[in-house]
């Protein structure tokens, strides 16, 4: 009895049918096995990076706000950005195995929080204190990025504006723009991350120097101290 050809071509139908979940299984098994090496490295700013200022540095007696340190969208993420400014500087990337563990903003807002906690300027530092501190410290970054010079040359930098207001009525006593750099001593993201961190140590340090001198100087525009 000769085979109905209905019976071949259903053969064949399921031989492609098995063929193709063999493949989508392969593909999928070998998306799995390799999918770690794509999973960034994450990296902090050095903890240690803020230096203590010397025991002997007189108080202010003022308590200070510091405030959330806001940053620009395309810089509101975890991404790790560098620009190659020998080519196009307008121009953004960033790394695709390494990241921060936070974003920008929160790593150098916690590193200046240690840093003036330590300096002895303030009896506190504290965070979102409304009504409870004498001063408020706002910090807005506009870039925290490895700029390229060339192939093989970088370095970090990072650039803010600090405002120091009065707590109670919200007046400005002041305000500066700062900007810190400091050269990698590798041309990746490992280079990119030490140079960082130590433009975030100039930064903390050019900041305390600020406001202490601002403090100084303030007169009348500055509150009574210890009113909180």
């Amino acid at each position: 009895m000769t085979p109905c050809p209905r019976f071949f071509q259903r053969l064949a139908m399921l031989a492609l049918v098995v063929m193709a979940a063999s493949a989508m299984f392969g593909l999928t098994g070998c998306s799995v096995l390799s999918g770690g090496d794509h999973y960034p490295t994450r990296y902090t700013l050095d903890a240690g990076s803020s230096e203590p200022t010397s025991a002997s540095t007189p108080s202010t007696g003022y308590t200070l706000d510091l405030r959330p340190v806001s940053a620009p969208d395309w810089l509101n993420s975890k991404r790790m950005l560098y620009r190659l400014d020998y080519a196009n500087n307008a121009k953004l990337a960033a790394y695709t195995r390494s990241a921060w563990a936070d974003t920008p903003a929160r790593l150098v807002g916690d590193n200046l929080r240690d840093a003036l906690s330590a300096s002895g300027l303030f009896p506190a530092v504290l965070a979102n204190a409304s009504g409870q501190a004498d001063l408020a410290l706002q910090l807005e970054l506009t870039d925290f990025s490895q700029h390229f010079s060339s192939r093989t040359a970088s370095q970090g930098r990072i650039s803010a504006t600090a405002t120091l207001l009065r707590a109670d009525n919200g007046a400005v006593i002041a305000q500066k723009r700062f900007q810190t750099t400091a050269p990698a001593s590798n041309a990746n993201a490992v280079g990119g991350v030490a140079a960082l961190a130590k433009a975030d140590t100039q930064l903390d340090r050019d900041i305390r120097q600020w406001l202490a001198h601002t403090l100084a100087h303030c007169g009348k525009t500055c509150p009574p101290p210890g009113q909180h």
